[in-house]
Formats: C-alpha cells, structure tokens, sequence
C-alpha cells in the first residue's frame, strides 16, 4: 500500500509518518520549496516538491497513490479577516479534493479539529460527532476556516468522493517542532507561565492520533467524522501533571478568559502599530480555549478501536524531544 501524507514536517504529520513505516506502509511526502525536513532526516520516505495552491504538484503527488492522509490544514498564522481566511481555506481543500478525486484514490483521511465540535445545550451533556459546529467568535479566522474545509470535505463526500474526518483533540508527544500545543509544556517547563485560563481541555497521544488515522483508513465509515481524544479533564490539573513530569512548580494564578482575551486585543494592536510585527499571541488563538470542551469519543472507540495511551508517558516524551532539541 502507497499513503500520501500532506503535512507531513508538523506535529501530527511527522508521527503520522513514523507510523505508517512500523506498519511497513510506502511513505510519500509533499514539501515546500522552503520547508525544514530536518524531522524527517532518515526516513525512508520519498518526497515531491510541491504545495497546497498548485494542483499539479498535488497530481504529481498522487500519482500511484491509495490513502491520502491530510495533515496540514490552513492555519492562520496572524489576526486576518475571516473573509480572507476561509478563502484561501477553501482553495487549498478543494485543490486536495480535485488532485485526489483525478488521481482517484481509494481513501483520503482529512484531519480537522475538535473545535469544530458544537456545544450541547444541556451542560450535563459531553459533545459528541452529532453536535454541529457554531462559533461564538464569528469573527476568528481560525476557527471560521477550520469549519469551512470540514464542511467541503463532508459534502464531497456526500456526492461519492471517498473522504472520512477525524478530529483530534490537544495533542501532546514528540516532533512539536514549530511547536503548537507542545508550547504549554515549554512554558511551564521554562517557569514563563504563571497563569493559566481554567477550563475544560481534552488531550490525546500525538502517537496514538497517527494511530487512529490509519484505523480511520481502514475501517472508518465514508462521509462520517470521528472524535480522536482521550482525558477529559482541566487546564489546571493537566498544568499540574506537565509540572509533575518536568520537576518544576506548575502556574498557580489563574485568570479570567474574558481577561486574556481583552489583554490579546491590545498586544495585537501594539505590536502591529508600534512595533510594527504580528503579536506572539493573537487575539483569535485565546478564544479558541473556548471552543475546546470535554468529548465523548465512544463512536471512534468503537468503529476504530484506536489506541488510547496514558498522558503522561507523552507529556514526557514531548518533554524529552524538546530538550534534545533545545527548547528548553
């Protein structure tokens, strides 16, 4: 079996990578002209230079092709408007959905989000694939575009194109090189984070994530979206366990959302007008603790049987991968 992994130098791609050559899976790649493969040294894999705006490259990508496995999702790097956002969003997706549909492969595995999940009405409920996606935050790109490129991959696959969604809750492990969630263990390894916002979080095995794309592939349903998280609990107790495994004092203030969000407005506006660069941390990346919430992962436990790992054996694997790496 021949699998395409897109988005294959980030957090949730590198691991993807990994586990399909355990599994003895033919690995290819599609890379930027300018990306940094240095995660992937030493892999047998093999690579096309290409990107998500150039169709061709996709087709040359897909060539031979059964399973592609889509890990790199638009991802707003700044405070841009959601117009723009959902736009270029939308291109990319349905640049993957035409190469793939011409290459005519047998499965592809899109990896979205859990904050496309909706909230229940009844609090004693726990979102499942069932609740709908509706934003608060009208105005985050991040959050507007992730439930866009959804959206187009559940209605291609509506009309026969082969696709089935999974989405991943927080993702902790190793090979967080830019990094992305992994930031909150360097934080607090670091001693940089003396607050946090409360609230409920759900995080997961970036390993078994990988894991559970592959069952996805081979026995997930066309057309249906999977749920692929393990503990629910809270910011604070997971900033205790990061503390826990990195020997360091955990943050102990914690401080209001609303707070945080207003505090990332005015950071934005200063570093954009006085500085004249994009803040380290957008106003759109604070409320999107708001989208996350606690899951009931029962359908893809079921359906997928996918590996649920303790967290604190990847707490500190991303631990140990970061320190080799020097970010700590």
């Amino acid at each position: 079996m021949k699998a395409l992994v897109l988005g294959a130098t980030g957090h949730l791609g590198n691991n993807l990578v990994r586990a399909l050559l355990a599994k003895g899976v033919m690995v290819r790649v599609l890379v930027r002209p300018r990306s940094k493969l240095q995660t992937l040294i030493g892999l047998d894999i093999q690579s096309v230079v290409g990107d998500l705006n150039d169709v061709e490259s996709l087709m040359r990508a897909c060539e031979g092709i059964h399973v592609v496995y889509h890990c790199a999702g638009y991802y707003p790097v700044q405070t841009i408007p959601v117009c723009v956002a959902t736009t270029q969003a939308l291109k990319e997706i349905r640049n993957v959905i035409n190469a793939t549909t011409r290459a005519s492969i047998d499965r592809l595995v899109y990896a979205s989000t859990s904050t496309t999940i909706g909230f229940p009405k009844d609090p004693n409920v726990v979102a499942n694939e069932e609740y709908q996606f509706a934003s608060g935050y009208p105005d985050n790109p991040y959050l507007m575009s992730k439930a866009a490129m959804e959206r187009e991959v559940m209605e291609a696959a509506k009309v026969g194109f082969p696709a089935v969604v999974v989405n991943p809750t927080v993702l902790l492990g190793p090979f967080d090189s830019k990094p992305t969630s992994g930031t909150q263990i360097v934080m607090i390894a670091k001693g940089v984070m003396p607050g946090y916002i409360d609230g409920l979080v759900n995080v997961i095995d970036v390993r078994d994530v990988a894991s559970g794309m592959i069952c996805a592939a081979e026995r997930g349903r066309v057309g249906e979206r999977y749920i692929l998280g393990n503990w629910n609990t809270t910011q604070k107790a997971l900033n205790d366990l990061i503390a826990k495994v990195a020997d360091v004092n955990g943050p102990l203030v914690p401080v209001p959302f609303q707070l945080v969000r207003y505090g990332s407005k005015v950071g934005e506006w200063a570093f954009r007008n006085i500085f004249g660069i994009a803040s380290p941390v957008p106003g759109f990346f604070v409320e999107m603790v708001r989208h996350i919430q606690h899951y009931d992962c029962s359908k893809a436990i079921s359906e997928l049987a996918y590996p649920r790992s303790p967290i604190e054996p990847a707490i500190r694997a991303a631990l140990t991968w970061f320190r080799e790496n020097r970010y700590v």
